[in-house]
């Protein structure tokens, strides 16, 4: 029988605590994808991981893995706040095989699974839980995880709170994982120059709803009716973004990075009705594609936006700078 190509098939989930419910209607995941998770803190990004791994069940819907609602040791996740044995690092790298009784070179693999989170095995073998940094501790854990080979590795927060030596060995070491075993890679994170830098596609997550993906950018409500058939909404320290009218008065709307225009300067002349002093926070290359993703700071919120290298270096676009960002209000829409 021939399998099909998803990993994943998650269909009619609903999963509540207290006032907060994730419902996510329908969801397919490539086997040896490797997806992004990003939104607000609260909006389900964790919520949905631990169900993907099987540590809670949904209170309604089904997730199928593999063709299987049962994963058993096929999917495993690595917490933002990993939990380490109070043990020695190699107890605590070996304690999966041992589970699984299966013993053999368990010595050694648990070296090389050392190894390739950038840990030296001699120094750090033998060492107690206590006596780990926190980016080290994270490295176990993953270490921990990359032993099982497991087929999907699902990663809450990674790099949050580590350091710049962790993050980069956390990266090349999930990155390593999907190349050699095909690992399909789950991955929640804030930080969208990181998750783009391992991932193929990012979905985006707001009051537990998928809500648009790749680097579109979430516009929360309310929305509060204008004159002239505009509507606009209020962000953190003041500021004003208008558009048309909206499917629900609270609902976030999505604009899309390429509908706006970065420029030095306002603009006059334009139909656009949006002109938001912003100031740059990165710049990140969008691969081989000759673009640029500029994240800005406006008004309290993150908003990203392209340009091409060519305008980059001709505006000298550098962090710190003051920009404005131009775009329509029909420009801003709802799924």
């Amino acid at each position: 029988m021939i399998k099909n190509n998803y990993l994943y098939e998650i269909s009619g989930i609903e999963h509540s605590y207290g006032e907060f419910t994730l419902r996510i209607p329908e969801l397919k995941i490539e086997r040896g994808s490797a997806v992004g998770l990003s939104g607000p803190n609260g909006s389900g990004k964790s919520t949905l991981i631990r169900l993907m791994s099987f540590l809670e069940k949904p209170h309604t819907g089904n997730i199928i893995f593999n063709g299987s609602s049962d994963s058993r040791l096929r999917a495993t996740m690595m917490q933002q706040d990993p939990y380490l044995l109070k043990r020695t690092v190699y107890d605590n790298v070996s304690y999966g095989l041992k589970v699984k009784n299966d013993y053999k070179d368990i010595k050694k693999r648990s070296a090389e699974a050392l190894e390739r989170v950038n840990l030296s095995h001699i120094k750090f073998m033998h060492r107690k839980w206590f006596e780990l940094s926190g980016g080290e501790a994270k490295r176990v854990a993953l270490a921990s995880r990359l032993i099982l080979k497991p087929e999907a590795l699902l990663l809450d927060e990674p790099v949050a709170n580590v350091d710049t030596e962790s993050s980069r060995a956390i990266i090349n070491a999930v990155k390593w994982t999907r190349e050699e075993h095909s690992t399909t890679l789950i991955i929640s994170s804030h930080d969208l120059t990181w998750l783009n830098s391992v991932t193929d596609h990012i979905w985006k997550l707001y009051n537990g709803k998928l809500a648009g993906s790749g680097n579109a950018n979430l516009i929360p409500g309310p929305w509060i009716e204008e004159k002239n058939n505009l509507w606009h909404t209020t962000l953190p320290e003041g500021a004003k973004i208008y558009s048309s009218e909206p499917s629900d008065c609270n609902a976030p709307a999505i604009l899309h990075p390429h509908d706006i225009i970065l420029s030095e300067k306002k603009l006059t002349g334009t139909s656009a009705v949006n002109h938001l002093e912003a100031r740059v926070n990165l710049l990140a290359a969008e691969g081989n594609s000759g673009r640029i993703r500029v994240e800005t700071e406006v008004s309290g919120r993150i908003i990203s936006c392209y340009i091409t290298e060519t305008s980059a270096v001709k505006m000298n676009i550098i962090p710190g700078k003051k920009v404005y960002l131009i775009f329509k209000a029909t420009s801003l829409v709802w799924d």
